[in-house]
């Protein structure tokens, strides 16, 4: 089972994180940086760079967090976003081996006969919340509060602002490849309509769990992020 870090911890690696991408003044290559994090900590460990990101987000530092997203924004314009993987809807485990590519490619690849899709960090933190994957579910409260977290980072930046409901509105069209469910669609199209119409991050969570918050799977065990 993979520790869970400490506070003092996430904090330290935010600030690593953080002093890693200011060192250099390329955009592409403060990508490259943040892409390669995401590999170091490995397919497991995704939630802990979600965490990071989170950390960030809380902190006063304006600065830090413009420069995170602006990073996520050159990552969008590339559609090319640091990934996790989780297991497609019909599938229930995933071995934790593997390593993040691009974040909107759907692998052909079977590992214990499940496939697996890499996605960004506001659909992983959906995907999390709604469907049955190789990780227990989020409740909707910690959903709540990390996805508004993340979106208030990701305002930070005019691309981040601009291009990722773009992403997502064209991700809930998406029907073909079985790694949203309807329900996740969804979710994802009312984030992208109240993220487009300049509404708060809470009031985006918020509109995700209301939309058809009653086909919520019943009976799962849900855990905090």
């Amino acid at each position: 089972m993979t520790a869970v870090p400490s506070a003092h911890a996430l904090r330290a690696a935010a600030d690593r994180m953080v002093s890693a991408l200011a060192a250099h003044a390329d955009p592409e290559y403060r990508l490259t940086v943040l892409k390669r994090l995401v590999r170091r900590l490995g397919e497991d460990r995704y939630p802990v760079f979600l965490r990071l990101l989170g950390v960030v987000a809380e902190s006063d530092d304006t600065r830090a967090q413009r420069l995170l997203a602006d990073t996520i924004g050159t990552a969008l314009r590339r559609m090319d976003l640091p990934g996790g993987a989780l297991s497609s809807w019909g599938a229930t485990r995933l071995p934790d081996s593997t390593a993040p590519v691009s974040a909107s490619d759907f692998s052909g690849q079977f590992f214990g006969g499940t496939p697996r899709r890499m996605l960004g960090p506001v659909e992983y933190l959906t995907v999390w919340h709604l469907q049955r994957t190789q990780r227990t579910a989020l409740s909707a409260e910690t959903f709540h509060t990390s996805l508004s977290r993340m979106i208030a980072l990701l305002n930070q930046s005019e691309d981040a602002r601009t291009l990722y409901p773009q992403k997502l509105a064209v991700d809930a069209q998406n029907e073909l490849e079985g790694a949203y469910t309807r329900a996740t669609r969804e979710r994802l199209a009312a984030i992208a309509s109240a993220w487009k119409a300049g509404r708060s991050p809470d009031e985006i969570a918020q509109a995700a769990l209301d939309a058809r918050a009653t086909d919520t799977p019943h009976g799962w065990v849900l855990r905090d992020l």
